[in-house]
């Protein structure tokens, strides 16, 4: 054996060991840990679940790396105690003190590596219990002027309390509005002879409450007609309007011609306004005949135009059970 054969055998192995911690380092460097996301639609829970797999599986693959940085932290160490016990006497202390200066740089680096993996171990964790994602529910309101379109039919007369009670506490809580109207749903104005805004103060809004209350105009069961009269007659540019469609029935069977009507009114005012169409959909069982075909359009309509539909149910609707055991509350009015 040369006299140089033990020296640079045990250098070549500390290399190797070396190298094997820099692949190790790369490859939790490269790791996409806590990239996971999912656009969670109609298929929520099939996509969620996928994402939290693919969460689980990289938690797997984190830990085999630390089990293996720990493995080759445990060598490193062994062979650098081979090599100053062995070849103190042979290898030159310029060396091994260079030697050692490598290996306590790769330490450092481990180490930081370790704590960065933990970080995003426990990022990954805190996903894979977090559930499906939250949603924002409600109604925007950042709409200067509303514009209420009422259904007044007969079906709507029968719960006259609780919408005017709703439309009280909208006009009532609404932030920062400045004026209103209010148009029946076949978009007769409350006040024909005043077709400004109607001030939103507390007055004005007691006013128009009691108006309300023995207001009966010729009504067809169809909210179409007042929605297009208020985009077309109050809607302008420059303006941030938002229309509240309240009723409980369609009775028309049209959908995409009036979709495709209120988006060319809108379309002609240009990017310089604000629309927001908003419905709330009473339950109204008894005496209401189409109730679905009023929430399908609604809930195109609100969507098309950044509003939201809200479904103001029954009072004395029982709880429904769902599953594990958890009951949902019913919707009150």
């Amino acid at each position: 054996m040369t006299k140089n054969g033990p020296q640079t055998s045990i250098v070549a192995f500390l290399d190797v060991i070396a190298c094997g911690f820099g692949a190790v380092v790369l490859l939790v460097l490269i790791l996409p840990v806590g990239e996971f996301t999912a656009d969670f639609d109609s298929d929520d829970l099939n996509r969620f679940t996928r994402a939290q797999s693919d969460l689980v599986n990289q938690v797997d693959v984190n830990n085999e790396a630390l089990v293996e940085i720990a493995g080759l932290e445990v060598m490193l160490q062994a062979s650098l105690g081979e090599a100053q016990l062995e070849m103190a006497t042979e290898i030159p202390p310029s060396e091994i003190a260079s030697l050692e200066r490598r290996i306590n740089v790769m330490k450092s680096v481990i180490t930081s590596q370790r704590g960065i993996l933990k970080d995003k171990m426990m990022s990954v964790a805190t996903k894979t219990d977090r559930g499906l994602p939250s949603h924002f529910y409600g109604i925007p309101v950042d709409s200067d002027y509303l514009a209420l379109v009422i259904d007044t039919s007969g079906s709507m007369q029968k719960i006259r309390i609780k919408v005017l009670k709703t439309i009280s506490e909208i006009l009532e809580n609404y932030p920062d509005l400045k004026g209103f109207q209010v148009l029946s749903d076949q978009g007769e104005f409350l006040l024909s002879n005043e077709l400004g805004w109607i001030p939103a103060d507390e007055d004005s809004i007691d006013d128009i409450i009691r108006r309300l209350r023995s207001w009966n105009p010729y009504s067809n069961s169809s909210p179409v007609e007042g929605i297009e009269v208020a985009v077309r007659e109050l809607y302008q540019p420059n303006l941030s309007l938002g229309i509240f469609v309240v009723g409980d029935d369609y009775t028309g069977t049209s959908f995409d011609s009036f979709l495709s009507q209120i988006n060319a009114i809108t379309s002609s005012i240009g990017s310089t306004g604000q629309l927001r169409i908003h419905a709330l959909g009473f339950h109204n069982e008894q005496y209401s005949q189409y109730p679905d075909r009023f929430g399908r359009l609604m809930q195109v309509l609100t969507f098309n135009h950044g509003g939201a539909f809200m479904y103001i149910g029954d009072d004395n609707a029982e709880p429904v059970k769902i599953s594990r055991g958890r009951t949902r509350p019913s919707f009150e009015g």
